[in-house]
């Protein structure tokens, strides 16, 4: 049973986070971050995780019904979202946003626009002219993180044995798309229960 949305052995997180962290960031950025976003980030401050992939019913620059995530910034200078304004600049991005994820030209964002708690999630395309909400908040984007079925999926599947069965054969690409298929909406019902803020 998954535990975490992070994958292990992360290089790229950064040192953990304090209350006081939260609130000078909070107090610097001027905005107040999600709950689920800061419960999220006491477990791991940033990193890889082990979902790939946002659902989206809109074409994008990756694909025609999802988004390429593999990473979500944690609470720090370098790699961080305290990097949002200088990115902003760098890339003509809007502002009032805080990046959380992205590769220069495609960025998913608070979007602090509107609102200054509570932000919804936005997708930022083609150099900040077209801007998308993915999720009217963290938790609901959390919770519809998935795998893109057209991944190099074997990797996904949590048991060597079931991976070794798959290479002798034993198993076909059938079954193995069912099995991983379970595991992913287990990640995400899991996944799910981590991120309810009361």
């Amino acid at each position: 049973m998954i535990k975490s949305i992070w994958k292990e052995h992360d290089e790229h997180k950064l040192k953990p986070i304090t209350k006081e962290t939260v609130a000078i960031v909070e107090k610097k950025l001027k905005v107040k971050l999600p709950e689920s976003y800061i419960s999220l980030l006491k477990e791991q401050n940033g990193g890889y995780i082990i979902f790939d992939s946002y659902p989206t019913d809109f074409p994008t620059s990756w694909a025609d019904d999802h988004i390429y995530i593999d990473h979500i910034r944690g609470i720090g200078e370098e790699g961080g979202i305290l990097e949002s304004d200088y990115l902003i600049k760098e890339w003509g991005l809007p502002k009032e946003v805080v990046l959380i994820s992205g590769d220069g030209h495609t960025w998913i964002a608070f979007d602090y626009r509107n609102t200054n708690k509570e932000p919804p999630v936005i997708l930022i395309e083609n150099d900040g002219e077209e801007i998308i909400e993915l999720a009217p908040n963290f938790e609901t984007f959390l919770n519809g993180l998935t795998n893109w079925e057209g991944s190099d999926s074997i990797e996904m599947c949590e048991t060597d044995e079931i991976q070794e069965k798959y290479f002798k054969g034993e198993i076909s690409d059938e079954q193995m798309k069912r099995i991983i298929s379970e595991q992913t909406r287990n990640r995400r019902t899991n996944a799910s229960s981590l991120f309810k803020v009361s």
